[in-house]
């Protein structure tokens, strides 16, 4: 999907300054949220993460480590009144061609079983599930499965 309506576009890499941003876009985005304490837990050599900016706002972000020519995407959100816009494909797309100009080999995931939208972006995007972890996420009516995923590069 273009992104014509989105001229205004940059993706960044997240910095110490958009933690307030950021995390104020994570308590919308998930019914789990990270503290900001684990936000900044995140950074460091082997860290990659990166905003999505629209007119120098924070609209996405993601979190992702890098060990061995494994990258793992920790954290992923787009702004509620942003999703289904193609943001996160084009989110993740840049997840994808960043991974590949480091010489990474892969792309690992896990995702709420209950999140179809994101399931069928990831599928969509070369994405395989590998696994299952039984009632690993705390849901409103106990736990539900996390998806694991992989992108093979």
């Amino acid at each position: 999907m273009p992104l014509t309506n989105h001229k205004s576009l940059q993706i960044l890499p997240m910095g110490l300054a958009d933690i307030e941003s950021v995390y104020q876009l994570e308590s919308q985005c998930h019914s789990h949220p990270w503290s900001k304490k684990l936000f900044l837990s995140n950074f460091g050599k082997r860290y990659f993460n990166h905003v999505l900016l629209e007119n120098d706002q924070v609209i996405g972000y993601f979190v992702a480590s890098s060990v061995a020519g494994e990258v793992t995407l920790m954290n992923i959100a787009i702004s509620p009144e942003k999703q289904g816009e193609g943001l996160g494909r084009h989110l993740l797309q840049f997840l994808k061609e960043f991974s590949l100009s480091n010489s990474e080999q892969e792309i690992w995931l896990e995702v709420r079983a209950s999140n179809r939208a994101a399931l069928a972006l990831y599928n969509k995007l070369g994405f395989v599930e590998v696994d299952r972890r039984r009632a690993y996420y705390p849901c409103e009516k106990g736990r539900e499965d996390a998806i694991i995923m992989c992108c093979y590069l």
